[in-house]
């Protein structure tokens, strides 16, 4: 079985303007979309990641820069991450094709993960 990371992306804003009881029903959307996987043992992992904090290192020449981030393009931001297993990429993507975040018109990014000459578990 081949572990995919899904890169969660979206607008921050969608959750800070949605009401207190929509906001419920969305975590309670996650939480069933997880739970689902978890109990076929596929959702290895998962995490929100803090709002507007990061750093980005980039190489110029002999220097590192540092930047202060997040880091994505106009209102889209990686929000978090989930870890799961699948036979391939299109069970990957059909196991997504109900992931709460595509219901607030963010985007989920799947990702094989490289074993790099490790046996997979």
């Amino acid at each position: 079985m081949a572990k995919f990371l899904l890169v969660l992306r979206g607008d921050p804003e969608v959750w800070r303007q949605r009401p207190p009881d929509e906001v419920q029903a969305l975590i309670e959307h996650f939480e069933r979309w997880a739970g689902g996987l978890m109990g076929e043992r596929r959702f290895l992992d998962g995490k929100k990641l803090a709002d507007g904090e990061g750093r980005l290192l980039v190489r110029a020449g002999t220097e590192v820069r540092i930047t202060d981030g997040p880091f994505g393009e106009t209102k889209e931001v990686v929000g978090g991450f989930h870890l799961i297993e699948a036979r391939d990429y299109d069970h990957a993507v059909e196991l997504c094709r109900t992931h709460p975040n595509l219901s607030i018109q963010g985007s989920v990014e799947i990702r094989r993960l490289d074993p790099m000459g490790q046996a997979e578990g």
